[in-house]
């Protein structure tokens, strides 16, 4: 994956937005769930299962027009996963940010309730790997990963400047595993995002 900073793309996208109008300019601050898929692919012989797990999480969206626009989403925080092995139980975990750019429609500007669907690309920067149980002590790698984005969701406006948002995604993350540099597979991780932000519109 490209080492894209999230600060540095938070700090373009505002920058972006300052020279338009205050009010076509959104920001979440949320509390997301990344859910794994149920098959995660096959790893040193042996079936894969990653679980879940939940992280803070912030966007910021330039409305570039009345029911477009463009969203810059991340994890504010490190989401980290146990991967087990059928027969070996839980053998490591692995940490990641997903960050996600994409292009949101949004129905029913007029009313409170909001709802939206968006397309756009993902990248997820996996680190801080660590084995244990049947493979302590050794090196174990997760490659990054992007790819297309998919999302879905709603916002309730109290007022002009305040809202809430429930939302889901779809997230296209796989990633080449290896142990003491050796290939053992292909984690299919592919999850499901979801959670609840509070909003405010400047």
């Amino acid at each position: 994956m490209p080492r894209i900073s999230t600060l540095g793309l938070a700090l373009g996208l505002v920058l972006m937005a300052s020279n338009a109008h205050a009010e076509n300019v959104t920001a979440t601050l949320g509390f997301h769930n990344v859910n794994p898929k149920s098959d995660n692919g096959t790893l040193a012989g042996a079936e894969a299962s990653v679980d879940d797990d939940w992280a803070v999480t912030g966007s910021v969206a330039y409305h570039f027009a009345d029911n477009w626009s463009v969203e810059l989403w991340s994890g504010l925080e490190k989401y980290e996963h146990d991967v087990s092995l059928a027969g070996l139980g839980t053998v490591g975990s692995v940490k990641h940010r997903p960050t996600t750019l994409g292009v949101n429609y949004h129905f029913m500007k007029e009313s409170k309730f909001r709802p939206f669907l968006g397309l756009g690309y993902g990248w997820v920067n996996v680190s801080g790997e660590k084995s244990t149980g049947a493979l302590a002590g050794t090196v174990l790698r997760a490659d990054n990963s992007s790819g297309l984005t998919a999302n879905l969701g709603a916002d309730y406006y109290f007022n002009d400047n305040f809202f809430v948002r429930g939302d889901v995604r779809y997230l296209n993350f796989d990633s080449d595993v290896t142990v003491d540099g050796a290939a053992v597979g292909t984690a299919n991780v592919d999850p499901l995002i979801y959670g609840i932000s509070a909003g405010v519109a400047f």
